[in-house]
Parts: C-alpha cells; structure tokens; sequence
C-alpha cells in the first residue's frame, strides 16, 4: 500500500492541474470570488467565501466557510476547529474536534467530530449522519429533512471508514494509471519494455542484485540528503521518482509474464501491437492473481518490484553505453 500511494502521488504531481483549479499550501489561505474548477487549501488557517464550480477539499488547524459560499459539487473538510455554512449542490463531509455547521444542501451530511453543533439557517435535505461520543447539539429552527443517524462510537470509526474508502479510490485510480501507462509503452516503446523484459530472462541475478541494491540505497540516500535543510529538495524529487520507477518496475515484470505467455503462444518474435498490449494486460492480471495467494502473495508482490526495478535499471544502462 505504501508504494501505491507514493506512485499515486508521483502520477498525480506530474499531471497538469486544470487552469481553473484552485490549489494552494500555506499558513493563511483565503479564496474568494468566483472559481470555475476545484479549491483544494491547506493551512494552518483557512478561510473560503466563493463560488465553486467543482469540489471543495480544505484541511487546517482552523477552517471557515461563509455563508456566502456555494460549492456546485461535493465538500471534504478536515479540521481541529470546523466552521461551516453556504450551499453546497451534493454531499458534505466533516471531520474535526469541534464542526458547527450552517449549511445549506439537498444531498447528506456526514460529520465525525468531538463536538457537533448544527446552527439555527441548518437546511439539510439528505440525512445527517454524526459520530460523535455526545449528542450532536441541532437548534430547534435547524431543518433535517431526511432525519439524524446518531452513532455514540465516536469518531474513530468514521475515520476509519473514510480513510478505506480513500484507500479504494487511491488503488482504483493507481490501477486504471497503470494500465493505461503499461499500453502506450506496450503500443509506443515496445522495444524499451521488451529490452528490460528481457534483462529478466538473461540476467536474473544481476536484475535481482541491482534490483535490491537501488531498493535498499534510495531510501537511504534520501534520508541522508533530509538530514541538511539543503537536501530537503533533492530528497524529496529522489523519493518521488523513485516511486515511479518502482510503478515502472512493476510494468516491466508484467510485460515478462507477458513475454512468457507471448513465446508459448508461438509469437515471441515482434509480435503485432494488439499481441503486445494484450500480453502487458494479461502481466498485470496475473501479478495482480498471485499477489493474493495465501503466505507468498507478498513475497512475489515485492519480488515483482525488487527485479523489476533491477531489470530497468539494467537496461537504461544498456542503452546508456
């Protein structure tokens, strides 16, 4: 799962943002006016009073929403001190120390807080789910169309269930990546995945040694370049293309396993562009199987990126001399 979500985060860094995105880090954020794509702030303080065209994600020690605000799609707030009101079209979910809410939506309301208060301009058309180990306190003029689901677990398991569901959408959106990166390489630079596909067959030791050196020496090399605030930059880019050589190293076992099932289908030899993809295809599936075999399942997984790696690195340096 960890190096899932660093080549998530890898491909999701070098995908150009949409020019009417909002996306900002920083100690105080404020977004007002009127934005036709996404608001995603992070900060100690964040403050929004705008028209979004998309979704709202805002995460900080203290977050305010004005009532002002209206949001076209879903609202994700994370926070220690959450005030919210405006409109918002869909869904809205909170999570915080204390959440007020002063909002105004047709869809539900999901909220897991130590604290939850609902305000007296409340207008809720879905349902409002609250995790809380207390009572969520609603004024009498706040309007729950769709009725209060009170769970006195506490918050622990809303978290939970977010971040699971977080973890799915990351591991779909690695997968569908994955795949369509393995089929332009398979389609485009069938002999740069076939060359380190093959550095597998002819040099397994070597990939296997290679493989476990880089795995073990990045890391290491990266902590050692944090330690001095200098290094700070080149640790994190090494650790970033890092996992996406390791995404990378997946796809060139894959296209091996592809490559085996290629030479027993007779057509090993500069196959045809749909042989191509469809053995790549058929690589990840059958890694994606035996990764769920009981005890060697991980083992192989890892195996997979370890000579992968290796396999890559030996064929970069192959074309290199």
């Amino acid at each position: 799962m960890i190096v899932r979500a660093l080549a998530f985060l890898v491909l999701l860094l070098a995908t150009p943002a949409f020019a009417d995105d909002v996306s900002r880090m920083g100690a105080v954020l404020d977004v007002q006016g009127i934005v036709e794509g996404d608001v995603t702030l992070a900060g100690a303080r964040v403050t929004v009073e705008a028209e979004i065209a998309g979704d709202l994600v805002l995460a900080g020690a203290t977050v305010g929403i004005g009532a002002a605000t209206k949001v076209a799609r879903n609202a994700f707030v994370f926070g220690d001190a959450v005030a919210m009101g405006g409109q918002y079209s869909q869904r809205v979910w909170a999570v915080g120390n204390e959440v007020v809410l002063d909002v105004r939506t047709a869809g539900d309301v999901s909220v897991a807080a130590a604290r939850v208060i609902v305000g007296p301009n409340a207008r809720i058309g879905g349902r409002l789910k609250v995790w809380s180990a207390d009572a969520a306190e609603i004024d009498p003029r706040a309007v729950v169309t769709g009725g209060v689901e009170q769970n006195f677990g506490g918050a622990t398991n809303a978290i939970e269930a977010l971040m699971g569901y977080v973890g799915m959408v990351i591991r779909w959106v690695f997968n569908a990546a994955l795949v369509v990166v393995a089929v332009a390489f398979a389609a485009f630079e069938p002999g740069f995945l076939s060359g380190s596909a093959g550095q597998i067959a002819a040099r397994p030791v070597a990939a296997l040694a290679w493989g476990v050196g880089l795995g073990a020496g990045v890391p290491v090399l990266a902590l050692f370049a944090a330690i001095t605030l200098v290094g700070i930059p080149f640790a994190g880019a090494l650790i970033l293309f890092f996992a996406l050589a390791l995404a990378m190293a997946y796809i060139v076992s894959a296209g091996f396993v592809g490559e085996l099932a290629l030479r027993a289908a007779g057509r090993g030899e500069m196959p045809a562009a749909a042989w191509r993809i469809g053995a790549v295809l058929f690589g990840l599936v059958a890694l994606a199987v035996l990764r769920h075999i009981p005890v060697v399942g991980d083992p192989l997984l890892w195996a997979a990126y370890i000579v992968g790696l290796g396999a890559l690195a030996l064929e970069i340096h192959r074309r290199l001399r």
